[in-house]
């Protein structure tokens, strides 16, 4: 709510600010420009009044006619003035235009009464008794000779005069203007600011509920822009936490299943040879030591992953050959794969053991570890008298390593699955094969370490195919 008022105010004061400096330039533009259009006017009029003066001198040969006659000088300041007191009459329809234009213009001003005529000693004929009374004043001149003065007060200058009441209303009208685009500018601040606060509360609610551990919560998108953005990004996070928050479960679920299954048959046969129903032969401790080499290994992978997840995990790279690794940890599983009398490939790696551009920076344990894994996996979920083979090739700046099992395959709809931690294949590749779930989560782990990348596709041989890349050493030929 205090974020709707900031905006309401920010608009307010913008608006408030705007409208008085409008009327501030609009008031003094008007009044400058209205006074000078009334100064020029009145200006020509005195210059044509000027004209029917001299012609009014030249024709009576002194003031004494005009002395005191007010009828006699509002007839000269009008537009209507007879004939022999006009100036000569071979001026143009335009300049009569203009005259009498100016005449109307006078007598709505009022300007006779601001005027006032003066002989050539300033004696007043006409108007205000000293002509220092007025701030405008000009000599009349017949044939070069001074013959008196007219003097002006300005329509500005004089209290109530027709224009500054004229500018007062228009002032007024302004005001009235300026206003109603206040209130206007309130009614739509108001409307503007929750339009824009909408969202931004919309935000703030949802980042409300994930912090109280509700991360179901999606936000509805109210606008398109960056408000827009910002929304969907918080949904991703929302979505993200969900999804951490259901695998960390399922993950703790997994963990607690796996340590519980040696734990129950630990406990079983102990408590069979407490009752005196089993004996504690060689047999039944050898039982006891590969139950707790099952939770050891369960134990040493999972802290592998984490130390891997937190960077705490340490990779001491050399330059070395992976195929050279890889053909040492399939020799060390030959005796295993005679149990299950699976056959394995190597033949077209062979080669690659001299290749001087066959070379990697890695860790020399890590990558047992990955091919150990992987070997596993594939002698655990083969079923016997299978085959195992492994090709590998160099591809521009990257070594590409396959491992491909035969029967039972995995449905492509499930691959993407298999790096997951504790995830299992039912029921071809299942716990009854003895796995934790967790081997080919930390192949992903080292391969990723290594900057590679590892997937997995169907096989030709009707199993699974581990697909790795790692890129080469640079210090070698290209």
């Amino acid at each position: 709510m205090r974020l709707f008022y900031k905006f309401f105010f920010a608009f307010c004061i913008t608006s408030f600010v705007a409208v008085g400096l409008m009327l501030a330039l609009i008031t003094v533009n008007l009044s400058t420009s209205f006074n000078d259009f009334v100064n020029e006017a009145e200006h020509k009029q005195v210059v044509n009044l000027k004209s029917r003066i001299i012609a009014f001198y030249q024709e009576n040969g002194s003031w004494e006619l005009l002395k005191g006659n007010e009828a006699l000088w509002k007839e000269m300041l009008g537009a209507n003035t007879k004939s022999s007191l006009r100036a000569p009459t071979h001026s143009m329809d335009a300049n009569k235009q203009t005259e009498d234009s100016i005449s109307t213009l006078s007598h709505l001003l009022q300007t006779q009464k601001r005027l006032s005529l003066y002989d050539i000693n300033k004696q007043v004929i006409i108007g205000r008794r000293s002509i220092s009374d007025n701030p405008y004043s000009e000599t009349i001149e017949l044939d070069g000779e001074q013959i008196g003065w007219i003097s002006l007060i300005p329509s500005e200058l004089l209290e109530g005069s027709p224009g500054n009441e004229f500018l007062a209303q228009q002032y007024k009208n302004y005001y009235i203007i300026a206003l109603s685009v206040i209130a206007l500018a309130l009614i739509t601040a108001w409307l503007f600011s929750r339009h824009l606060v909408s969202p931004i509360s919309s935000l703030i609610n949802g980042t409300f509920t994930l912090i109280k551990g509700n991360y179901s919560i999606r936000i509805e998108k109210k606008t398109n822009d960056e408000l827009a953005l910002l929304s969907d990004n918080v949904n991703v996070l929302a979505e993200t936490l969900d999804k951490n928050q259901s695998n960390r479960s399922k993950w703790m679920s997994d963990v607690s299943h796996e340590l519980k299954t040696p734990l129950t048959i630990l406990r079983g046969q102990l408590i069979g040879i407490q009752d005196g129903v089993f004996k504690a032969d060689e047999q039944r401790v050898q039982l006891f030591i590969d139950q707790i080499d099952s939770m050891g290994n369960i134990v040493n992978d999972l802290y592998q992953l984490s130390t891997t997840d937190v960077g705490g995990l340490t990779y001491k790279k050399e330059p070395l050959n992976p195929i050279q690794i890889l053909l040492q940890v399939a020799e060390s599983f030959s005796a295993k794969f005679k149990q299950k009398e699976l056959s394995v490939d190597c033949t077209q790696i062979a080669a690659l053991i001299s290749d001087e551009k066959c070379n990697v920076l890695a860790d020399r344990d890590r990558l047992r570890q990955l091919f150990v894994n992987l070997f596993e996996n594939a002698y655990r979920y083969t079923n016997a008298q299978g085959c195992i083979q492994i090709n590998a090739n160099i591809i521009e700046q990257n070594i590409n390593i396959q491992m491909q099992d035969s029967a039972p395959g995995v449905p492509l709809t499930i691959q993407g699955h298999l790096f997951e931690r504790f995830y299992r294949l039912e029921p071809s590749r299942n716990r009854d094969s003895g796995g934790s779930g967790l081997g080919l989560a930390l192949c992903k782990q080292i391969v990723d370490a290594h900057q590679g990348t590892i997937t997995t596709s169907d096989s030709s041989l009707g199993g699974l195919s581990i697909n790795i890349t790692l890129p080469k050493h640079r210090s070698y030929p290209q």
